[in-house]
């Protein structure tokens, strides 16, 4: 697994010229059709309603099932998910990658969704954030931390090697997980034996890699292990 490097890494404070340039990268974004607006406050949730509880990183070999994450509804009320908002930052705290679902994507309680990358994403992928996955490099300022868009020239636009992923709906934190290492084959995922929640899925030890291969038999129209995408996860051990 490779994580996405910006070369031209800045060091230090930022200085006015930098929050400038930042501007510039942003506005020069827009206007170029490469950036979409952000949409206003429709979700309100509370911590631990939605639960992460899979993901799936960049593969070795052929690969047509792409990168995602699986998002239990933990709450005992429907949910549309238009709004949420997902941040990756790698641990090293240089780059953020950021998701939003913009569109409306209904779950009832006890129900999964899979969020994934690919713009023609495998039958298994209930939403592509692909159009809204970006990118930035984060410098500390005085005022707090600067975001500049990064391009990267990958696509399907890969996930952190070892990252903190973090939910938002509005301003409230949902839920997040923190993971050092993400599986090359198959995907990275809580104990099915156990109970999904918000401070559960902390833990590190209650998630395993998941590399259980596709059901035989019938036609295979995907490349890739598959994980178990949109229902509870087999146990691990």
């Amino acid at each position: 697994m490779v994580e996405p490097v910006f070369d031209g890494r800045f060091s230090g404070r930022a200085s006015l010229p930098l929050r400038a340039w930042g501007s510039i990268a942003l506005l020069g974004l827009a206007l170029l059709g490469c950036a979409r607006e952000p949409l206003p406050c429709l979700l309100e949730l509370e911590e631990g309603d939605l639960v992460i509880t899979e993901i799936r990183g960049p593969q070795e070999g052929v690969d047509t099932r792409g990168e995602w994450f699986e998002v239990l509804n933990a709450s005992d009320r429907m949910l549309d998910l238009e709004g949420l908002r997902g941040e990756l930052v790698n641990l090293k705290g240089s780059l953020e990658l950021g998701f939003l679902v913009r569109e409306s994507l209904p779950v009832a309680p006890g129900g999964y969704v899979v969020l994934g990358s690919l713009a023609d994403p495998p039958p298994e992928v209930d939403y592509s954030f692909n159009a809204d996955f970006t990118v930035d490099e984060r410098v500390e300022d005085s005022d707090g931390t600067l975001l500049i868009p990064v391009t990267l020239d990958s696509d399907p636009k890969e996930l952190f090697a070892n990252a903190r992923v973090e939910l938002w709906a509005c301003d409230q934190l949902v839920d997040s997980v923190v993971y050092a290492e993400l599986p090359s084959m198959g995907t990275y995922a809580y104990d099915g034996a156990l109970p999904p929640d918000a401070e559960g899925n902390d833990d590190p030890t209650r998630w395993c890699t998941d590399a259980t291969p596709a059901p035989e038999g019938g036609p295979q129209t995907e490349l890739g292990l598959p994980g178990s995408p949109g229902e509870v996860n087999p146990p691990c051990g």
